[in-house]
């Protein structure tokens, strides 16, 4: 089925079990029909998402141990948007019949070490052929007894609004790098980006501290992580909610500052990068005192809607032209 796996699926699956951690709450895992874990809360969070080649990643800019990590991240993500902690991942990876197996060993090795960094374990999956790589990952995290649920409807007038990252947009600035050619993934390494590299790895390979999620849960009046961009999502936010987010331009000055010298080198506006860029991952939340807690950082504030359906984002009381990133619209 695919290339340098005589043993067919359950040869290539055994090869790569030794890079699946073993875990106290997995009872039964790869190499049966199915898995069986066992759930420290009734209460399971479920997520399902894809990255496929050419709309998701390009593969002669990234490696399959990033796509792994990044594939773990966006379900994880999801997770911990609901103040739940991680627990297991299963992944479907199909891929033209040619494709060496060492792509599968990568992709999971990948997969299953950023998940391990946040207590989660992948449990099993299934390998297939397809026209192009595509990775498709389920992740289950668990919400403790007595512990609501963390939604993007309970931003309420007077709240704060904020982001767990230090930086937005640095996802989006790798990708104008590597869409603008001048970028190639060598040995693991990027080359051609010069001082900017690690732009490029953080697009390819974002690593947010999702751990901001489950651990601020209690305390958020709304959340969601940051996979569609700023004004997208916060947009979804607003309307869940039924309010107004008014971003303030001076908190988010240093992060189009901090990209300012590679948008001078692809001569572009580093403003959209922080506006709309996608794929940060990050946690965005509202919070009903003027406090936020360690790791998150006050970006905006929350406003009365000003009309029955005027549900927007705006940037310092003015409205924001774009739209962000659309997965039916846009390919990488």
């Amino acid at each position: 089925m695919i290339d340098d796996a005589p043993q067919g699926e359950a040869g290539l699956l055994a090869r790569m079990l030794p890079h699946l951690s073993a875990s106290d709450r997995l009872e039964v895992g790869p190499g049966d029909d199915a898995a069986v874990v066992r759930l420290p809360s009734p209460r399971v969070v479920v997520t399902t998402d894809s990255l496929v080649a050419g709309h998701d990643f390009l593969p002669a800019t990234t490696t399959p141990r990033w796509i792994g990590h990044k594939a773990a991240v966006q379900n994880l993500a999801d997770v911990a948007a609901m103040g739940a902690r991680p627990l297991a991942l299963v992944a479907a990876l199909s891929a033209p019949a040619e494709t060496p197996a060492s792509v599968f060993e990568e992709l999971t090795i990948g997969l299953a070490r950023r998940a391990e960094a946040d207590g989660a374990h992948v449990v099993g999956g299934d390998l297939g052929r397809a026209e192009q790589l595509t990775v498709t990952v389920t992740a289950l995290g668990t919400l403790e007894e007595g512990q609501a649920p963390v939604l993007r409807s309970g931003a309420r007038p007077g709240d704060v609004l904020a982001i767990g990252a230090p930086r937005l947009g640095r996802s989006a600035a790798g990708l104008a790098l590597v869409l603008s050619g001048r970028v190639e993934v060598r040995d693991g390494a990027v080359h051609g980006a010069g001082d900017h590299a690690d732009l490029v790895t953080w697009h390819d390979a974002p690593d947010p501290v999702l751990s901001r999620g489950w651990t601020v849960g209690r305390t958020a009046s709304a959340m969601m992580d940051l996979s569609d961009g700023l004004v997208r999502d916060g947009t979804r936010l607003a309307r869940a909610s039924g309010v107004l987010l008014d971003l303030d331009s001076d908190a988010l000055a240093p992060d189009v500052e901090q990209l300012a010298p590679v948008a001078r080198l692809l001569a572009t506006d580093p403003w959209p990068w922080v506006l709309h860029g996608g794929e940060e991952h990050a946690m965005l939340a509202t919070f009903a005192t003027r406090e936020v807690p360690a790791g998150f950082r006050r970006i905006g504030r929350v406003l009365p809607a000003e009309g029955e359906k005027d549900h927007r984002v705006l940037l310092a009381g003015a409205g924001i032209p774009g739209a962000g990133f659309d997965h039916f619209e846009a390919s990488v």
